[in-house]
């Protein structure tokens, strides 16, 4: 690299462009107008408390935290995850040995020699071994704080892996917890096929009897045998269901994807989130310190403003000390005097002949004696560094960009779900009543069948609008159930299980914590 001098102003200027700093959190959400108090859909009757400390306790279901304990300690995708972690980490540390002095050390040897001969006599090959060491250092001291700047980006880029982390395992709760329930789902509306199959059969057994001793016609046989036909098309649909249903669950659970995984019993009963229990759901200028993908965005956003200066100093002169040394050493070698001893044979002397003894490879002082500092200034790099800077603030404003986005994101998560669970709340009340009014009316007009007073018509539709009420009010209850797990991932709500004592919104308050600071320790 060309050395050069560069007068004071210029550097002063170059330090003050360096430091100038980008955009952050508070910058990219400007010009989202909105009332960051409460939450637009929040009625009179909820509240907007502190944000639950334990949402698989508010599900009343024990069976769920098994599910998801097991989701936790086996899925494979989220171990992948943590992987990533690591290497992130790691990465930070190759990052933060930029700061550090490096030091090398090479050993070489090498032996030649050949035939010797002395006055005409041969005296059988001879070798010599030569001894080769060196040491080199180099240190790039960071006057302007360059490299810091990118162990700072680099530790902000492991934070953010590490909520990815903490959002991976809150979505594997919430996956693993919506599986179990639409596992359960699909058996139960599996049972209910099955029985609608056993009511058609005893419907046809009935009909049959009745015409065979000319009470039902014809015409009512065929229409039980085509009801009883579409009712065990609908169970092999809802067997296929409850397989597909199971062989998903299993995966989450990283278990093979046999279909033998058990369903539970029922559906767990919701309470209301209403005036005697109102919705604990924080703010909206809460959110974006509790959401680890949130914390996540903020994180890469400061990282890649930290990116932005390295890039900036990177045309200011850099300072470097450098030392080297090489040390030789020829080993011992037999010289022949040309003289023979009684028997003939040639005799030799031990000669060093030696530019440095062995032991003077392990000498420091010459390499600290080689000590020598470098100033190197940039001149000319092709338009190297200029679009090196280009490239960054292009990604800083990206990940501008990318937080604003994942702050709106977040929140309309929130706002849809607060919505939904008053809407489902409604529907699965007037479902359930239309199941309780359907089962009664079916009970009624099958009794009207048997006493003659109705036709097989309207038995067959009482029958379909019960089943129908009643696989309606199944799903219900599942798609609010959904939807509640939904709300808690929205809020960024943390979970806890017996066995395990670390909590996510601790392990994403901590990597937050690190990624608002930009601690490289």
């Amino acid at each position: 690299m060309a050395q050069a001098k560069i007068a004071r102003p210029a550097v002063a200027a170059m330090v003050l462009v360096a430091s100038c700093a980008t955009p952050g959190p508070k910058e990219a959400l400007e010009p989202i107008e909105a009332d960051r108090t409460s939450w637009a859909s929040v009625t009179d009757t909820q509240s907007g408390g502190a944000v639950t400390d334990n949402w698989l306790s508010d599900l009343n279901d024990p069976r769920v935290e098994t599910v998801v304990a097991e989701a936790l300690r086996s899925n494979f995708d989220l171990q992948a995850t943590g992987q990533r972690v690591a290497s992130a980490r790691n990465q930070a540390r190759v990052a933060r040995a930029g700061l550090l002095p490096s030091i090398d050390a090479n050993l070489g040897g090498r032996r030649q020699g050949g035939p010797q001969v002395f006055n005409g006599i041969n005296f059988g090959d001879q070798f010599q071994t030569t001894f080769n060491t060196g040491f080199n250092l180099s240190w790039e001291l960071d006057v302007w704080g360059r490299l810091t700047d990118a162990t700072r980006a680099a530790y902000l880029d492991a934070a953010a892996r590490e909520l990815d982390f903490a959002a991976a395992r809150l979505s594997l709760a919430g996956n693993a917890s919506s599986g179990h329930y639409e596992l359960t789902a699909a058996r139960l509306q599996r049972q209910l096929a099955e029985r609608d199959v056993a009511t058609g059969q005893a419907n046809l057994r009935i009909i049959e009897r009745r015409y065979q001793r000319g009470i039902s016609s014809s015409l009512d046989l065929r229409l039980a045998r085509s009801s009883l036909a579409s009712s065990d098309a609908a169970l092999q649909t809802r067997i296929q269901q409850e397989l597909e249903a199971a062989r998903r669950l299993e995966v989450v659970l990283g278990r093979y994807p046999s279909a033998t995984l058990a369903a539970a019993e029922a559906l767990p009963s919701l309470e209301d989130l209403g005036a005697e229990r109102p919705i604990e759901l924080g703010s909206p200028e809460e959110l974006l310190v509790r959401r680890p993908d949130v914390l996540a965005a903020e994180a890469r956003l400061k990282s890649a403003g930290l990116r932005v200066s390295e890039a900036r100093k990177a045309f200011l002169p850099r300072l470097s000390i450098n030392a080297g040394v090489t040390q030789n050493a020829i080993g011992p070698a037999q010289v022949p005097t040309g003289e023979v001893d009684a028997d003939g044979n040639p005799i030799f002397r031990q000669e060093r002949n030696s530019v440095a003894n062995i032991a003077d490879l392990w000498d420091f002082d010459q390499l600290f004696k080689s000590l020598v500092g470098n100033l190197t200034q940039p001149l000319f790099q092709g338009g190297r560094l200029i679009a090196t800077e280009k490239q960054r603030k292009a990604e800083a404003r990206a990940a501008l960009f990318d937080y604003a986005n994942t702050a709106l994101t977040a929140w309309r998560e929130v706002e849809d779900a607060i919505a939904a669970e008053r809407l489902l709340s409604t529907r699965q009340d007037a479902l359930d009543l239309a199941f309780k009014e359907a089962a009664a009316a079916e009970d009624l007009t099958e009794r009207r069948y048997l006493a003659g007073t109705t036709n097989i018509f309207d038995l067959i539709n009482a029958q379909q609008r019960r089943i129908q009420a009643e696989g309606q009010l199944i799903d219900a209850q599942r798609a609010r159930l959904t939807n509640r797990l939904d709300l808690y991932l929205a809020l960024g709500a943390p979970y806890v299980l017996e066995d395990e004592e670390t909590e996510l919104a601790e392990a994403a308050q901590m990597s937050g914590k690190r990624a608002r600071e930009g601690d490289p320790t």
